[in-house]
């Protein structure tokens, strides 16, 4: 279906938002309704059996619509994205804008390993819509047929035959779990989606490197989700996405301190509570395990420390940050100075199994320890009570913080990070930028980002036009919710 140039541009304003990774922000200027949809436009020709549902608000005279057109003018990615869409068939946007209805929607069908793609839109102009169809380049032409008002494309007649079999078994808009789902998407969003939960797990463990995707699938499994939904809304500060996710356990939110101090150059900020994720439970479980279990009381004895310790740690809440000019960990220990010494003794009794060293330093006028392994140093302390990792002093917090740096105190502006939460991140593209420019080992880190261009990382990403990203996910009983915004300059 990706080799469809008129799919490519339905799928604009949800492509350029959702593979710049995010969840909804509720911007104090934002258009959007808080309100839950009563239903989803498409829905009623969209298969039950769908395993993901997408539907857009393409009419052109639409204010959502107008505002996506001005935001993705100002992305010069985006931008040269949508033309790459159009060249195909030599169409310009407002030949498709005249011949889409004013929703289409993206049904797939089949299995989250073996998906079957299906567009539909409610054209008034059947005509126009095949006849722009036809002029696609790519060799394989698209294949239409019309149900009731819509028209039904797909990149082959056996996916057009499936959808029509799947659909006459039911239909979407009628199925109870959507109808549940249906109460965390706002009304009037320019992008609605639902997915079930084994396309969602499905898509988790195809995300990143291979170590992230493994990640982030057995979480999906854990968790065992059932559904989840995703609503793009264009605000006047950019681009806001909301997201909620149903499964069959929940998490536990907690205070995001940390993140506002980390340095005012941080380029990219996770903040999260060991203990919200079950990370102290995941440390004391070794005690259980088969092959390390045994060993845990020779290396308490060693240590001087019990498993405890290291999980209560584990449990506190952290930020991993990263800076053109180094990795920084910063951590809430519940007793920092507890924390460093028991790590002063794992590192003098691995540091010589690991053809390292260690020594007394001072980084940033802070007393630390500095490790050496290899080419690469590696200095923790403590500072105003939160034990650091750092892999240069100047990537240690300072006087500059980024709660008072003008990228994040904007975004925070507009984007109200709740005092108890699941998780925190931003993104400052600026510097991003100037992070992949400078060959920091934490691009490695970060898996597609990076690079050697000023304005583009190694993925070939262009941030210039976009901001910063900040978002975060909270608890709601069983569900987990997501919000973010995208800011477009």
């Amino acid at each position: 279906m990706r080799r469809i140039s008129f799919s490519l541009v339905l799928l604009l304003a949800c492509s350029l938002v959702l593979a710049a990774c995010g969840s909804k922000s509720k911007s104090k200027n934002s258009s959007s309704s808080s309100n839950g949809s009563s239903s989803i436009p498409g829905a009623e020709i969209a298969p039950a059996s769908a395993i993901g549902f997408v539907s857009i608000s393409t009419d052109s005279s639409g204010a959502q619509w107008q505002q996506a057109k001005k935001l993705i003018a100002r992305i010069p990615a985006a931008q040269k994205a949508l033309d790459k869409a159009l060249s195909g068939s030599g169409a310009m946007l407002s030949d498709f804008e005249q011949a889409l209805g004013t929703t289409t929607v993206l049904v797939e069908l089949g299995t989250a390993a073996k998906p079957v793609d299906v567009v539909l839109t409610n054209t008034t102009d059947a005509a126009k819509l095949k006849s722009l169809l036809a002029k696609d380049s790519s060799k394989k032409k698209p294949v239409t047929t019309e149900v009731g008002s819509w028209l039904a494309v797909a990149d082959s007649q056996a996916a057009l035959d499936q959808y029509q079999s799947a659909a006459a078994k039911g239909k979407l808009a009628d199925s109870s779990i959507f109808k549940q789902a249906l109460e965390s998407v706002p009304a009037d969003a320019l992008v609605k989606a639902y997915l079930t939960g084994s396309a969602i797990t499905a898509t988790a463990g195809n995300l990143g490197s291979s170590s992230t995707s493994k990640l982030l699938g057995s979480a999906a499994k854990k968790n065992q989700l059932e559904w989840g939904t995703l609503a793009v809304s264009a605000v006047p500060e950019g681009f806001s996405v909301s997201g909620t996710f149903k499964g069959k356990s929940s998490l536990a939110n907690s205070s995001s301190s940390l993140i506002g101090e980390l340095p005012s150059a941080t380029a990219i900020a996770v903040d999260l509570n060991g203990k919200a994720l079950g990370l102290d439970k995941a440390v004391l479980s070794l005690r259980k395990n088969a092959k390390y279990g045994k060993q845990i009381p020779q290396i308490e004895a060693v240590l001087g420390v019990k498993l405890e310790d290291p999980a209560a740690l584990a449990g506190s809440e952290m930020s991993i940050y990263g800076t053109s000019s180094g990795i920084g960990l910063l951590i809430k220990a519940p007793n920092a100075a507890q924390s460093k010494a028991m790590l002063d003794k794992a590192i003098k009794l691995l540091s010589a199994q690991l053809s390292g060293s260690s020594k007394s330093a001072s980084v940033g006028g802070v007393k630390a320890t500095e490790l050496t392994l290899g080419k690469m140093k590696i200095y923790y302390g403590v500072k105003d009570g939160d034990l650091f990792v750092v892999t240069s002093a100047n990537a240690l917090p300072g006087a500059g913080k980024l709660s008072s740096g003008p990228v994040y105190a904007a975004a925070a502006k507009a984007l109200s990070i709740p005092a108890s939460n699941a998780g925190v991140l931003f993104i400052d593209f600026a510097q991003l930028a100037q992070l992949a420019k400078s060959g920091n080992s934490v691009v490695k880190s970060l898996g597609s980002l990076g690079g050697s261009s000023t304005t583009k990382t190694s993925s070939g990403f262009d941030p210039r036009g976009v901001s910063a990203l900040l978002g975060y996910i909270a608890a709601n009983g069983d569900k987990v919710e997501l919000k973010a915004l995208l800011s477009v300059k």
